[in-house]
C-alpha cells in the first residue's frame, strides 16, 4: 500500500533525464528495503529471491551486475577467440594474419549478437508477458532473418552464386590472378540461422503469453505479402527461362535474386525498430523490451562494421561491401537504433521502469504473503 500510494503521488515521468524522479525512485526503494528487507519483504521468510538494482537473478542463485557483465565478456571474448582459431576453413593464404584477426573478430561478434536474442525470450518466459514487446518488430525481424539465412548459404555454399559472383565483381584488369569471393564468413552463416531459430521461437511467445490489449498491425502484413509474390514470381520466371551461371541471354541470375533478396533484408533493418520505437515512446516504458538485447546488438553491429572494414583494407578491395551491402547496412542502422532504444531506457523513461519493476515485484510477493497468512492463521486456529 505504501508503494501503490508513492507511486500516486510521483513527479510527472513525461520529462526526461529529470534529477528528482531520479531520487525519488532510490528513495522509495530504500525505504522499503530498510524497513522491510530487499525490495519491502522480510529476508527470512523464504520467498523467492529478488534482485536488487546492482544485482542480476538467476533462478535462486544472485549475482552481482558488475560480476555478471565480467563473465559474459568473458565468455563472448572466449568463444570469439577459440572459434576463431578452429572453426574458418576459408583461410586466405595471402595475408594469414589479417585473416585470423577478421576470423576472431567475426566470431565474437557472432558471440555478442547471437548472445543478444537470449534475454528477451527468457524475461517474456519468466513474465509469461509479451507485453512492452512490439510484434511488429519481431514479425519483421522474422522475415528479414529468413531472408539473410537463405541469402548467406547460398553465397557461402551454392558453388554456381560464387562462381556468378567471382565473374561479375572481379576486376582482371587489375590483377587476372586474384579470384574474388563472397565477403560472406562462416561465422555469418551460423549467425544467420541461429537468429533466424531465436526470432522463431520469440515470436511463438507472442501466441501463449499474456499480451495486454497489443495486436499486429496491418501494414507489415500487407508489406510483406507483397514481398513474398514479387520474389516467388520473380523466382519461378527464372527456374523456367533463366537464371543459369554467365548466361548473358538471360535478364537475371539467381545471384541477382539473392541481391534482390539481401536488399528487403536491408529495408526491414531500416524500419524493423520503428514500431518498438513508438511502442515504448506511447507507453513511455521500456518495460519488457529487455535492455540487454539492444547493449550486445550494439556490440555486433559494431564489431561487424569493424571486420568488414578490415576485410576490405587488408585486400585494398571495397567492393565486399558493394556485394554485400546488407551486413554494412545491418551493421549500421541497428547501432543507430540501439542508441535510440538506450537513450530511451536510460534517460527518457528511466522512471516509469524503475516503478513497474518494483510494482512487478510487489505483485509476485503478494501471493506468497497471501500464503504466509494463512499457515500463521491454521497454526492459530490449532492452539
Amino acid at each position: 500500500l505504501k508503494l501503490q500510494f508513492l507511486y500516486l503521488i510521483a513527479p510527472s515521468l513525461d520529462s526526461p533525464c529529470k534529477t528528482m524522479p531520479g531520487q525519488f525512485a532510490r528513495r522509495v526503494s530504500e525505504s522499503l528495503a530498510s524497513e522491510t528487507g530487499p525490495r519491502g519483504f522480510p529476508a527470512d521468510q523464504g520467498h523467492a529471491r529478488v534482485a536488487a538494482p546492482n544485482q542480476v537473478v538467476f533462478g535462486n542463485i544472485v549475482i552481482k551486475k558488475v560480476y555478471a557483465i565480467a563473465i559474459g565478456i568473458t565468455i563472448i571474448l572466449s568463444f570469439g577467440l577459440a572459434l576463431g582459431f578452429l572453426v574458418d576453413g576459408k583461410a586466405d593464404p595471402d595475408h594469414p594474419t589479417e585473416h585470423r584477426v577478421s576470423s576472431i573478430v567475426g566470431w565474437i561478434y557472432f558471440m555478442a549478437w547471437s548472445i543478444s536474442f537470449y534475454p528477451q525470450l527468457y524475461i517474456n518466459w519468466v513474465r509469461k508477458s509479451v507485453v512492452g514487446m512490439s510484434f511488429d518488430f519481431q514479425f519483421l525481424n522474422l522475415v528479414g532473418f529468413a531472408c539473410y539465412t537463405v541469402f548467406n548459404m547460398a553465397e557461402y555454399y551454392n558453388a554456381d552464386i560464387r562462381t556468378d559472383y567471382s565473374i561479375r565483381f572481379n576486376d582482371t584488369s587489375a590483377d587476372p590472378a586474384v579470384t574474388k569471393l563472397p565477403g560472406v564468413k562462416a561465422n555469418d552463416v551460423f549467425f544467420a540461422v541461429h537468429a533466424l531459430v531465436l526470432t522463431l521461437l520469440t515470436f511463438v511467445q507472442i501466441f501463449f503469453y499474456e499480451r495486454g490489449g497489443q495486436k499486429f498491425h496491418w501494414a507489415p502484413l500487407v508489406a510483406t505479402g507483397l514481398v513474398v509474390v514479387v520474389f516467388a514470381t520473380w523466382g519461378i520466371y527464372m527456374a523456367v527461362h533463366g537464371g543459369r551461371v554467365a548466361d548473358e541471354s538471360a535478364p537475371w541470375t539467381w545471384l541477382d535474386w539473392l541481391l534482390g533478396l539481401s536488399t528487403v533484408k536491408l529495408a526491414i533493418s531500416i524500419v524493423k525498430y520503428m514500431p518498438q520505437v513508438y511502442l515504448n515512446y506511447s507507453r513511455k516504458r521500456t518495460t519488457g523490451w529487455n535492455i540487454w538485447n539492444v547493449l550486445l546488438d550494439f556490440t555486433g553491429g559494431s564489431l561487424s562494421i569493424v571486420q568488414m572494414v578490415m576485410d576490405c583494407a587488408t585486400k585494398n578491395d571495397w567492393t565486399d561491401i558493394s556485394g554485400d551491402p546488407v551486413k554494412f547496412g545491418l551493421g549500421s542502422c541497428s547501432m543507430v537504433f540501439d542508441v535510440i532504444f538506450m537513450f530511451q531506457h536510460y534517460c527518457l523513461y528511466a522512471e516509469g521502469n524503475r516503478l513497474d519493476e518494483l510494482l512487478d515485484e510487489e505483485r509476485a510477493e503478494a501471493p506468497k504473503a497471501d500464503e504466509r497468512t494463512k499457515l500463521v492463521n491454521d497454526d492459530e486456529a490449532v492452539y
